[in-house]
């Protein structure tokens, strides 16, 4: 090999040295004045971008907290307002009751009786309670509350209806047709029929006597005979249920055989009664407990039968 090859050798060496060099290689190597310019802006803004990384890095941590403060500040705000909105203000209360169904009771008594007052917060209603208070009313049957639009609530009820009236010493009760005390102030003076002899002793306003075997009884004859007959009829007592005895408007005791026999017979004791009037005879009672034969018991007989005798007519 020529001395001129082995140098050319040597210089390509050198130069496949220098270049592998790392560039941070050459900049601690070599003194700042052997760096072009451009070199140097290169290496500062790299090494700027490499701090503002790892500064970028390190503010992660601290950007989620301020989030997580702004978001829960922010939430706090929210709920604040809406708290106030909701419960602070008059847009969510009761101003305005509508009442139906109510013919007795005054609107105002009904209102009360549900326990809702005007400025009552709607989050606060309790429609199911406010309805077993109207229900606790002995003359309320059914009842429904439910709140229209934002600020009414709507009371729709039921009444219970006079169905008998049922002495008690002097006092008459009214019964609805489900057993129910309604009033015990009456004083007879509405078109009922009335019934004595029933178990009224621990009976009270809002009493329920449907379960009286009297009472079924007594509620069954009521139907079976109707509103006309009983337009003629006095009272019905049922203090003996198997014997119960009828009073009459014009003061005569009759002693039926049964409801639909009473029903069934009831024209021709009528005729029957007339023709006694017509006759001034007067009765202790009439015996219909037979099959087809109704015993007359007169207070007086004719002059001429000075014997109190009992007298038997077909029918």
């Amino acid at each position: 090999m020529s001395l001129f090859n082995r140098k050319k050798d040597n210089e390509e060496e050198e130069n496949d040295d220098i270049l592998i060099l790392p560039v941070r290689s050459l900049a601690t190597q070599l003194p700042d004045q052997c760096l072009s310019e451009e070199v140097e802006d290169k290496l500062r803004t790299k090494g700027y971008k490499t701090r503002v990384k790892e500064a970028s890095k390190a503010f992660i941590p601290i950007k989620i907290f301020a989030f997580i403060l702004i978001f829960i500040s922010l939430s706090y705000a929210v709920i604040t307002q809406l708290k106030y909105i909701f419960f602070s203000t008059s847009y969510f209360e009761i101003k305005d009751f509508e009442v139906k169904g109510n013919s007795v009771l005054d609107k105002d008594y009904i209102i009360k009786k549900s326990g809702v007052e005007p400025g009552k917060h709607v989050f606060y209603l309790d429609c199911e309670s406010a309805k077993q208070k109207l229900l606790n009313e002995a003359l309320i049957k059914n009842a429904q509350v439910s709140l229209l639009g934002l600020n009414t609530l709507k009371i729709t009820i039921e009444e219970r209806i006079p169905f008998i009236y049922a002495k008690k010493g002097i006092a008459f009760y009214e019964i609805s047709e489900d057993g129910i005390v309604i009033n015990t102030e009456g004083m007879g003076e509405k078109d009922l029929p009335i019934i004595t002899g029933l178990n009224l002793q621990n009976a009270d306003l809002g009493s329920e006597i449907a379960k009286q075997d009297d009472f079924f009884i007594a509620k069954t004859w009521v139907k079976t005979l109707g509103e006309n007959i009983f337009k003629q009829i006095s009272e019905i007592n049922f203090s003996n249920c198997q014997n119960p005895y009828i009073i009459l408007l014009t003061g005569e005791k009759i002693f039926p055989r049964s409801a639909e026999d009473l029903k069934k017979r009831y024209v021709f004791l009528r005729a029957l009664l007339d023709n006694l009037h017509k006759n001034n005879v007067e009765t202790f009672y009439l015996d219909m407990r037979a099959s087809n034969d109704i015993v007359i018991r007169p207070k007086k007989l004719f002059q001429t039968n000075s014997e109190n005798r009992g007298l038997t007519t077909g029918g």
